[in-house]
């Protein structure tokens, strides 16, 4: 099975929405523009061939803490 390449940062979101962040909290703290946190996270879930964010967090092995 093909490993995804995610970018350190795609992984840092899924990290951070694993553990309940939102994509607001996740732009405050990064000092990015949420439009940016959601293009990184669409970006991850494409690249993991996931349907949904639920999808690609089960695939990186993360689970959802909220």
């Amino acid at each position: 099975m093909k490993i995804a390449m995610l970018s350190p940062f795609e992984r840092t979101c899924l990290h951070w929405i694993s553990r309940g962040w939102t994509v607001a909290d996740i732009a405050l703290i990064e000092g990015k523009d949420t439009a940016e946190i959601q293009a990184c996270v669409e970006r991850a879930v494409i690249s993991l061939n996931a349907d949904s964010v639920e999808q690609a967090l089960e695939k990186m092995k993360l689970t959802r803490s909220d």
